[in-house]
Protein backbone atom coordinates (compact mmCIF):
# COMPACT_ATOMS: atom_id res chain seq x y z
CA UNK A 1 0.00 0.00 0.00
CA UNK A 2 2.47 2.30 1.01
CA UNK A 3 4.67 1.84 -2.54
CA UNK A 4 1.16 2.62 -4.39
CA UNK A 5 0.83 5.87 -2.13
CA UNK A 6 4.48 7.22 -3.05
CA UNK A 7 3.67 6.21 -6.98
CA UNK A 8 0.86 8.38 -6.92
CA UNK A 9 2.34 11.03 -4.93
CA UNK A 10 5.18 11.00 -7.10
CA UNK A 11 2.64 10.69 -10.48
CA UNK A 12 0.86 14.00 -8.91
CA UNK A 13 3.89 15.65 -8.42
CA UNK A 14 5.10 15.62 -11.91
CA UNK A 15 1.36 16.41 -13.26
CA UNK A 16 1.80 19.58 -11.62
CA UNK A 17 5.59 20.15 -12.66
CA UNK A 18 3.90 19.43 -16.68
CA UNK A 19 0.98 21.96 -16.13
CA UNK A 20 3.22 24.45 -14.38
CA UNK A 21 5.94 23.66 -17.04
CA UNK A 22 2.84 24.19 -19.81
CA UNK A 23 1.40 27.67 -18.36
CA UNK A 24 4.90 29.41 -18.03
CA UNK A 25 5.46 28.34 -21.93
CA UNK A 26 1.97 29.67 -22.58
CA UNK A 27 2.43 32.80 -20.91
CA UNK A 28 6.10 33.18 -23.33
CA UNK A 29 4.30 32.48 -26.21
CA UNK A 30 1.36 35.06 -25.19
CA UNK A 31 3.77 37.86 -24.61
CA UNK A 32 5.94 36.89 -27.72
CA UNK A 33 3.29 36.83 -30.28
CA UNK A 34 2.48 40.31 -29.10
CA UNK A 35 3.61 42.15 -32.42
CA UNK A 36 4.86 45.46 -30.61
CA UNK A 37 6.19 43.56 -27.90
CA UNK A 38 9.08 41.25 -30.34
CA UNK A 39 12.51 42.12 -31.25
CA UNK A 40 11.57 43.22 -34.34
CA UNK A 41 8.22 45.29 -33.62
CA UNK A 42 6.00 45.32 -36.72
CA UNK A 43 6.01 48.53 -38.05
CA UNK A 44 3.74 50.92 -41.19
CA UNK A 45 3.65 53.33 -42.91
CA UNK A 46 1.12 55.37 -45.38
CA UNK A 47 0.87 58.50 -47.84
CA UNK A 48 -1.39 59.32 -50.54
CA UNK A 49 1.12 59.45 -53.68
CA UNK A 50 -0.68 60.92 -56.30
CA UNK A 51 -3.77 60.25 -55.40
CA UNK A 52 -3.31 56.83 -54.78
CA UNK A 53 -3.38 55.62 -51.35
CA UNK A 54 -0.06 53.39 -50.29
CA UNK A 55 0.73 51.71 -46.94
CA UNK A 56 4.39 49.61 -46.23
CA UNK A 57 3.98 47.16 -43.73
CA UNK A 58 7.20 45.58 -41.99
CA UNK A 59 9.30 44.38 -38.85
CA UNK A 60 11.59 46.64 -37.74
CA UNK A 61 15.15 45.23 -36.84
CA UNK A 62 17.64 47.22 -34.50
CA UNK A 63 21.50 47.42 -34.55
CA UNK A 64 22.36 46.60 -31.11
CA UNK A 65 25.97 47.26 -31.94
CA UNK A 66 26.18 44.27 -34.66
CA UNK A 67 27.65 44.75 -37.72
CA UNK A 68 24.85 44.76 -40.57
CA UNK A 69 25.77 44.90 -44.34
CA UNK A 70 29.34 43.51 -45.21
CA UNK A 71 30.81 40.43 -46.95
CA UNK A 72 31.64 37.92 -44.67
CA UNK A 73 30.08 35.30 -42.09
CA UNK A 74 29.85 38.35 -39.63
CA UNK A 75 27.53 40.19 -40.90
CA UNK A 76 23.98 39.63 -40.45
CA UNK A 77 22.61 40.60 -43.72
CA UNK A 78 25.64 39.38 -46.14
CA UNK A 79 26.44 41.69 -49.29
CA UNK A 80 24.87 39.47 -53.23
CA UNK A 81 22.81 37.55 -50.61
CA UNK A 82 18.29 37.81 -50.70
CA UNK A 83 17.19 39.52 -48.07
CA UNK A 84 13.09 40.01 -46.79
CA UNK A 85 14.32 43.75 -45.96
CA UNK A 86 13.07 43.30 -42.30
CA UNK A 87 12.62 40.45 -40.36
CA UNK A 88 9.59 37.68 -39.64
CA UNK A 89 7.59 38.40 -42.66
CA UNK A 90 8.54 39.52 -45.57
CA UNK A 91 8.10 42.98 -45.74
CA UNK A 92 5.03 44.28 -48.42
CA UNK A 93 3.99 47.49 -49.79
CA UNK A 94 0.00 48.06 -51.00
CA UNK A 95 -0.93 50.60 -53.28
CA UNK A 96 -5.08 51.38 -54.02
CA UNK A 97 -3.90 52.04 -57.75
CA UNK A 98 -1.91 51.87 -60.41
CA UNK A 99 1.66 53.78 -59.95
CA UNK A 100 5.26 53.38 -61.36
CA UNK A 101 7.58 51.97 -59.30
CA UNK A 102 10.57 54.28 -60.85
CA UNK A 103 9.91 53.50 -64.30
CA UNK A 104 7.86 50.43 -63.27
CA UNK A 105 4.44 50.01 -63.96
CA UNK A 106 2.49 48.46 -61.25
CA UNK A 107 -1.01 47.43 -60.59
CA UNK A 108 -2.69 48.17 -57.80
CA UNK A 109 -2.53 45.43 -54.70
CA UNK A 110 0.13 44.22 -52.85
CA UNK A 111 3.60 43.27 -52.79
CA UNK A 112 6.50 41.38 -51.07
CA UNK A 113 9.61 43.68 -50.99
CA UNK A 114 12.74 41.80 -51.06
CA UNK A 115 15.91 43.27 -51.44
CA UNK A 116 20.17 41.76 -52.60
CA UNK A 117 22.41 44.26 -51.06
CA UNK A 118 26.33 45.37 -52.40
CA UNK A 119 28.63 47.75 -51.16
CA UNK A 120 27.81 49.65 -54.64
CA UNK A 121 24.06 49.02 -55.30
CA UNK A 122 21.25 47.41 -54.08
CA UNK A 123 18.62 45.14 -55.97
CA UNK A 124 14.95 45.98 -55.41
CA UNK A 125 12.59 43.62 -55.74
CA UNK A 126 8.36 43.69 -55.87
CA UNK A 127 6.91 40.20 -55.75
CA UNK A 128 3.45 39.10 -56.52
CA UNK A 129 3.75 36.90 -53.40
CA UNK A 130 2.83 39.63 -50.79
CA UNK A 131 2.43 37.03 -47.67
CA UNK A 132 5.46 35.04 -46.78
CA UNK A 133 6.88 34.33 -44.31
CA UNK A 134 11.39 35.22 -44.75
CA UNK A 135 12.24 34.58 -48.31
CA UNK A 136 12.38 30.82 -47.74
CA UNK A 137 9.13 30.45 -50.09
CA UNK A 138 10.49 33.33 -52.60
CA UNK A 139 10.06 32.34 -56.39
CA UNK A 140 11.42 34.68 -59.26
CA UNK A 141 8.53 33.74 -61.28
CA UNK A 142 6.75 35.92 -59.29
CA UNK A 143 8.98 38.82 -59.00
CA UNK A 144 6.32 42.19 -60.47
CA UNK A 145 9.78 43.40 -61.10
CA UNK A 146 13.66 44.23 -60.09
CA UNK A 147 15.62 47.33 -59.79
CA UNK A 148 18.92 48.47 -59.46
CA UNK A 149 19.44 51.31 -57.25
CA UNK A 150 22.28 52.78 -55.49
CA UNK A 151 22.73 53.33 -52.04
CA UNK A 152 23.63 56.15 -49.69
CA UNK A 153 25.67 55.82 -46.36
CA UNK A 154 25.32 58.21 -43.64
CA UNK A 155 27.73 59.32 -40.64
CA UNK A 156 24.89 58.37 -38.41
CA UNK A 157 23.46 55.00 -37.46
CA UNK A 158 19.58 54.50 -37.78
CA UNK A 159 19.06 52.33 -34.85
CA UNK A 160 15.58 50.34 -35.98
CA UNK A 161 15.44 49.62 -40.29
CA UNK A 162 12.61 52.28 -41.22
CA UNK A 163 10.34 52.33 -44.43
CA UNK A 164 8.34 55.45 -45.08
CA UNK A 165 7.24 57.67 -47.41
CA UNK A 166 8.53 61.18 -48.49
CA UNK A 167 8.84 63.02 -51.18
CA UNK A 168 6.80 60.68 -53.64
CA UNK A 169 9.13 58.16 -53.10
CA UNK A 170 9.45 54.77 -50.86
CA UNK A 171 12.65 55.43 -48.53
CA UNK A 172 14.78 52.84 -46.65
CA UNK A 173 17.28 53.47 -43.62
CA UNK A 174 19.02 51.13 -41.40
CA UNK A 175 22.30 51.23 -40.17
CA UNK A 176 24.41 53.57 -42.13
CA UNK A 177 22.20 52.75 -45.27
CA UNK A 178 20.26 55.09 -47.37
CA UNK A 179 17.92 55.17 -50.56
CA UNK A 180 14.87 56.16 -51.75
CA UNK A 181 12.76 54.94 -55.13
CA UNK A 182 10.61 57.52 -56.51
CA UNK A 183 6.66 57.01 -57.27
CA UNK A 184 5.32 58.20 -60.03
CA UNK A 185 2.42 58.46 -61.92
CA UNK A 186 1.67 55.64 -64.59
Amino acid sequence: MKAEFQFRTFFRSKSISKSILLMNVAMLLSCSSDPQKRPSPIRSDSATVHGIATYIEFSSPAVKGRKIFGDGPDYLVPHGEMWRTGANNASFINISGDLAIDTFQIDSGSYSIFTIPNQDHWVVIFNKEWDQWGSYDYKDTLDAFRLKIIPKYADQTQERMLFYFADDSLKFRWDKVRWAIPINRP
